[in-house]
């Protein structure tokens, strides 16, 4: 498992492999400086005993300085390079994860959770700049590592051997410390996920938060799990401190035991003090590359943890893909017919041989309880999800037949709860033909009836260049239906859908939108699903959807429903 996550990682990390492998030769210099300064400390101590010429001490000394600057600078360089290559890297795997849950089933989004998808984007895909640091950091230490106990089996071989006998045990620690992180850094990434819901889920129902007096205990739940993570974070922090003091303690006792064996080396005259003194520091300088690859393998096993979340997110199949064979859908869509059509969603079958015809001009509303699989029908024709059985034929061939992106072109969505990003009023509306003209965007509006009765366009002074507010939360829930409707009018598509357009409408404005639908109905299907009984007074043909099948509405139970 772990060789195909760094091959995936080293996928990612391909576009900056030059300045990687320019990092690793960095941290080769810096490795060597170490070995080096240790050999150069021996000299110095020899050279002081020996009350060596001023000009020699002198000139070792400028040499040892003249390495430190050579360290220094090559510290610098590795961590520029190193970093700038991991949040390249970050921000291409989260564009990445943004790309793939943009064709993520709405519905299957809808159930994962938002907030678990936000946490991933966000919290997780960041744990790939953790990983670069941390392979970067386990690729110089042992290097490190290798170059001072170099010089140490030079200066000292039986003590060298000695002191590697605790080599193994700080392998195992850093082993045991880096599997219990990396399981829990994955049980703290999740619980961040459910945080996030949590969060968004109060924040999103303010108003109905606050009218109901429910602050306390939204401010309860948030406050659990906000202790959740906190347990999760204190549980990964323990594994991911253990690891270096045990290491230190490994140390300390290697750096004791050599103490003992080289004093008894220097008085039988196997060895000379400065070798000693220069063998001790040796150890000292080991201590930190041994104690940096704990730290970094810890650092990576989290890594790991976050990681697998995005990997598993990436992994995950989208609602519909293209056929090999598909091809773009040319002219309008003059036909659809759905047969015997059945959608399970993971709790059993939503629609169950379903079958339904569209023609042009023509206006279907499709009526049934929350729950009877509405929304889930106009999924299946927006091709939003695959179906389980059953055919969809699109101009008399299987829809497969077409790309998704030309079907999905033929089609204008006008949601319950219609969603008009960020910007300003003319670019909500011109969602449907990107490119369009100020006068083409002007004359949707005026269609979808948006400047009626001291309407939006009316009441704001800046017109179609007014900012409509985060999420479109600067206007009535009637001028976002509105907004919607002149989007899909500008979009000009052979297939309009409609998820319960008039919930939220009050009756007068859901007499003025119905009657700007009949309007916009010519020439092109439109289907309406709802529970309300006013849509019906417009319908061609009407439908109540009950245990996944169509049934039509007699004449008078649909005059009935218009009139109630």
């Amino acid at each position: 498992m772990i060789v195909l996550e760094l091959r995936r990682l080293l996928v990612l990390l391909r576009p900056h492999l030059v300045s990687l492998l320019l990092a690793a030769c960095l941290a080769g210099v810096l490795s060597v400086c170490r070995g080096a300064i240790v050999l150069l400390v021996r000299d110095v101590l020899d050279a002081l005993l020996s009350q060596a010429a001023v000009r020699n001490v002198l000139g070792l000394a400028l040499l040892l300085v003249g390495l430190f600057v050579v360290q220094g600078g090559a510290r610098f360089g590795r961590t520029w390079l190193t970093r700038k290559a991991a949040l390249n890297a970050e921000a291409t795997l989260r564009e990445r994860l943004f790309a793939v849950l943009l064709d993520r089933a709405p519905a299957d989004l809808r159930q994962e959770g938002l907030g678990d998808a936000l946490s991933r984007l966000s919290h997780d895909a960041s744990r790939v700049r953790t990983a670069v640091g941390a392979i970067v950091t386990i690729v110089q230490r042992p290097l490190t590592a290798l170059a001072v106990g170099a010089s140490a089996v030079v200066m000292a071989p039986r003590l060298a051997l000695w002191a590697a006998l605790g080599v193994p045990v700080v392998a195992l620690v850093i082993g045991w410390a880096g599997r219990r992180t990396r399981r829990a850094a994955t049980s703290h990434l999740t619980t961040l996920g459910a945080l996030e819901v949590v969060g968004r889920d109060a924040l999103g129902g303010l108003r109905t938060v606050q009218a109901y007096g429910a602050e306390r205990a939204a401010r309860q739940e948030y406050h659990e799990a906000n202790q959740e993570q906190v347990r999760a974070a204190l549980h990964t922090t323990l594994f991911q401190v253990s690891g270096p003091p045990l290491v230190e303690l490994v140390a300390a006792l290697a750096i004791g035991s050599v103490v003992v064996l080289g004093s008894m080396e220097v008085s039988s005259g196997h060895m000379t003090p400065s070798d000693l003194v220069a063998f001790l520091v040796a150890l000292a300088l080991l201590h930190e590359p041994l104690k940096g690859i704990a730290v970094a393998h810890g650092l990576w096993e989290e890594a790991r943890g976050g990681l697998s979340r995005v990997w598993e997110a990436l992994d995950r199949p989208a609602g519909v893909e293209d056929s090999a064979d598909a091809k773009a859908l040319v002219g309008p869509v003059t036909h659809i017919q759905l047969s015997g059509v059945s959608v399970d969603r993971g709790r059993g079958l939503v629609l169950r041989d379903l079958d339904l015809e569209l023609r042009p001009s023509e206006i279907v509303v499709v009526q049934g309880e929350s729950g009877a699989g509405k929304s889930t029908l106009l999924d299946v024709l927006a091709s939003f999800v695959p179906i389980t059985h059953g055919e969809v034929r699109w101009n008399g061939q299987p829809a497969s037949s077409w790309t998704l992106a030309s079907r999905r072109a033929a089609i204008a969505l006008v949601d319950q709860d219609p969603w008009l990003g960020r910007g300003t009023l003319g670019e909500a509306i011109a969602l449907g033909r990107p490119g369009a003209s100020e006068a083409q965007i002007a004359q949707a509006a005026q269609d979808a009836g948006l400047p009626a009765d001291r309407g939006l366009l009316l009441r704001l002074p800046q017109g179609l260049r007014a900012r409509v507010g985060d999420g479109g939360g600067g206007v009535s829930s009637g001028e976002r239906q509105r907004i919607a409707l002149a989007r899909a009018l500008l979009r000009g598509a052979d297939l309009l859908l409609l998820d319960e357009p008039t919930a939220n409408l009050d009756a007068a404005t859901e007499a003025r939108f119905l009657s700007c639908l009949r309007r916009a109905a010519v020439g092109c299907s439109v289907v309406v699903v709802t529970h309300r009984a006013a849509p019906l007074a417009i319908a061609d043909r009407c439908f109540e959807l009950r245990e996944g099948r169509l049934h039509a509405l007699a004449p008078k139970l649909r005059i009935a429903g218009a009139e109630a």
